[in-house]
């Protein structure tokens, strides 16, 4: 089959190697001139573990499949990673939640969660902030842009077409109206991101919406971690939280927060530094004030089903198209499953 996947974020390129993993002929399209311009260049770059998503949800086991395979394509394409695990620690008033959290992650199918003492972690992280916690093995961080990158050169070598400044405009039956010319398919694959519901608009899929939710970044210039460090889940958050993550240049990052914008495409940073410095005196007290610099921002594409918002990721297959809905994190983790489970479809 001729299969056309719309969107060069890292989830499209994993569908696209899955495809043709099956033989098909593949076309990748993307509407920007760069790869992973949205959600897959703007985010912690973190390999999640699974453990904060619903009990039983899709989410979570496309997460934890997806961790698994992701550790192998980094390692078979050459990124720069380091399975370094996280920290998962109470905020303040978090604390009794701490048993009942780890209670209900051991029964997950990951690598064993430790519950480790204040001692056993400030001989670990001297800079954070004394507390009982739980170290989760199986997470990692990884170059977020050169996974892409490497991945796209990949495909490319396996004899995918990737054809950027390439948008969408309508389709007829079979055929892709593109502002490239006229693409005909047997198969489209809606890896949008931001703009698949725009995508599914146009194909004859309604009723669904993506309202771009933004997270800001800020860095911190020192090296003072060696892991990520997360709070315990907040329960209706729009997201996991300002945490601590550290970069494969030896950098802090913090974020994300996360608010609904208007605009998909808006990445100016406007978000005040207080929550940030805040939060970073919290785990770092040592350090001071004005120890940050803003970083970069990025959009999560917030799923809503006539006008509710939708928690789970959605993937509706309909006539000769399969849409992948409201796919933000842990997308960047859960590509390679993502991948696997949409071919499945056919």
């Amino acid at each position: 089959m001729l299969i056309a996947i719309i969107g060069a974020g890292i989830v499209g390129l994993q569908i696209a190697r899955a495809f043709r993993e099956k033989g098909h002929d593949v076309f990748v399209l993307d509407k920007e001139a760069f790869l992973g311009e949205h959600t897959s260049g703007r985010n912690s770059g973190v390999i999640h573990s699974g453990i904060f998503y619903k009990t039983g949800s899709f989410k979570e086991k496309i997460c934890i499949e997806g961790n698994r395979l992701t550790y192998e394509w980094v390692d078979q394409l050459k990124v720069p990673y380091i399975p370094c695990g996280k920290w998962v620690v109470p905020e303040e008033g978090q604390e009794s939640q701490l048993e009942p959290f780890f209670e209900r992650i051991c029964k997950l199918p990951i690598l064993s969660p430790q519950i480790k003492s204040s001692d056993e972690i400030v001989r670990e992280e001297p800079n954070l902030r004394p507390t009982r916690g739980i170290f989760i093995p199986s997470t990692g961080i990884v170059d977020a842009a050169s996974y892409v990158k490497v991945l796209a050169r990949y495909l490319e070598g396996q004899g995918v077409t990737i054809v950027l400044n390439c948008e969408v405009l309508e389709m007829t039956e079979g055929i892709l109206k593109t502002t490239r010319g006229d693409i005909e398919f047997d198969l489209a694959v809606n890896s949008a991101g931001l703009f698949a519901d725009h995508l599914a608009n146009i194909s004859g899929l309604e009723g669904y919406e993506i309202r771009p939710c933004r997270g800001d970044y800020y860095i911190l210039n020192k090296n003072l971690i060696r892991r990520p460090v997360y709070h315990l889940p907040y329960k209706e958050a729009q997201g996991l939280g300002i945490h601590l993550t550290p970069t494969m240049d030896g950098q802090v990052l913090l974020g994300p927060n996360a608010f609904f914008i208007e605009n998909k495409q808006d990445y100016s940073l406007r978000s005040d530094p207080e929550s940030f410095q805040k939060s970073l005196a919290f785990y770092l007290p040592g350090c001071t004030n004005g120890c940050l610099s803003p970083a970069y921002s990025g959009n999560r594409p917030k799923l809503f089903f006539q006008g509710e918002q939708l928690t789970e990721f959605t993937i509706v297959k309909k006539d000769n198209w399969i849409h992948l809905l409201g796919i933000e994190s842990p997308g960047l983790t859960a590509a390679p499953a993502l991948a696997n489970y949409v071919v499945g479809l056919i």
